[in-house]
């Protein structure tokens, strides 16, 4: 896949410092058996309006090596819809320090997702190094492996041409290894939807979206606590409450903290709770209107402590996460919670405050009535045997 035909298919170059490397055979077979061969072109679309997509294509999946990676690809069909959940795609060749994306059958064409291959083409090319350009701008191809994984299944696929030469210098593949160490990352991180993040990279929608901060949220004087976002109309955000989400925790005072700080909420584990959308609008960080979703946190009134909280989204085409605030600000906010349960009923409380007084002024009282009256019995004794007092003093 994604080589040239030969001069003379299954032959090695003659001369030339890379003169072992095999570039054939060509695929000649019939696949149709309508007599003819490179009628289609392998990008997903019926290009010569047969009735049939990328029939015989110069260069087609027909050796053991291609059929292999055909088969794998196509068994990763999770919900069965015929198209490979390969949402993104890395081919690693040898030489040019280039980085190449579809299509590469076609001269001065576009694909459907141009803007957007570009844009991770170019955040690559720029992590290597290397230039960045459409696979067709360095020359033609058939049966180029990107096409076809790009135009049947849509994934977004990119070659890295590495190096200097065929077969690297021993001295240079350290040196290559670390240019190219973060391209793997990097598509791991735009994997889960790359048009979304590169729609993302482009137009900063997600930039312009906040989370309240501590100084903003209001704490009721009883029931659940809301922390609102405001996020852009166009964020195609999922109700799923396991991609969209409030992370929350409560932490406690206790008597062994001391002065080291966050460092002890490590083994508070986090609560999940669900963003609903509101009826109402906010302003978005670059002036223009927004959406207003609210998350409660269920807390009780009798929790003293600080929360810790910060919003996860997720997209309908599974992008996630979107984290909020986000890391270069902060891992999280943190809002501190008053005992917010009330104290009691005021009547209540003269009630009780004129029974204990009665009870501890009126006892009070009575004993020291009962101490300087002379002509009363003594206190524990009975009255038949209170005149022994009266004799002894005589």
């Amino acid at each position: 896949m994604g080589a040239t035909g030969p001069l003379f298919p299954g032959a090695c170059y003659s001369s030339g410092p890379n003169n072992d490397v095999y570039n054939g055979p060509v695929n000649y077979e019939d696949n149709d058996g309508d007599g003819l061969i490179n009628e289609d072109h392998v990008d997903g679309s019926d290009d010569d309006a047969d009735g049939q997509i990328d029939e015989d294509w110069l260069g087609g999946n027909s050796e053991p090596e291609t059929k292999f990676i055909q088969d794998m690809t196509e068994m990763n069909d999770d919900d069965g819809d015929g198209a490979s959940e390969f949402k993104a795609t890395l081919s690693w060749h040898s030489f040019s320090e280039l980085v190449l994306w579809p299509w590469g059958h076609c001269t001065d064409c576009d694909n459907p997702d141009q803007e957007f291959l570009e844009y991770h083409g170019n955040i690559m090319g720029d992590m290597t190094e290397y230039t960045a350009l459409q696979s067709s701008d360095l020359y033609p191809t058939t049966g180029d492996f990107c096409d076809w994984h790009y135009g049947v299944h849509n994934s977004y696929c990119y070659t890295m041409e590495i190096g200097i030469a065929f077969h690297e210098y021993p001295e240079d593949i350290a040196h290559i290894a670390v240019r190219n160490v973060g391209v793997p990352w990097y598509m791991v991180e735009i994997a889960d939807d790359p048009r979304y993040r590169a729609v993302v990279g482009i137009e900063n929608t997600t930039g312009t979206q906040w989370i309240d901060k501590p100084s903003d949220v209001m704490v009721p004087s009883k029931g659940d606590i809301p922390i609102g976002m405001c996020l852009d109309s166009t964020f195609p955000f999922t109700s799923d409450v396991n991609r969209t989400h409030l992370m929350w925790r409560l932490v406690e005072p206790t008597r062994q903290q001391d002065d080291f700080g966050p460092t002890e909420w490590i083994s508070v584990s986090w609560s999940m709770s669900e963003f609903i959308e509101k009826d109402e609008s906010c302003i978005l960080l670059d002036g223009s209107n927004g959406t207003r979703i609210v998350s409660h946190i269920p807390l009780p009134d009798t929790a003293v402590g600080k929360i810790q909280y910060k919003a996860m989204l997720g997209t309908t085409n599974g992008a996630f996460p979107f984290t909020y605030p986000d890391s270069d600000t902060a891992n999280y906010y943190e809002l501190s919670i008053p005992y917010r349960a009330p104290f009691g009923s005021g009547i209540l409380a003269l009630l009780m405050f004129a029974f204990i007084a009665t009870m501890v002024w009126g006892g009070l009282g009575f004993t020291l009535r009962a101490m300087f009256d002379d002509e009363g019995g003594v206190i524990g004794l009975p009255d038949d045997q209170s005149h022994l007092i009266d004799e002894e003093d005589i």
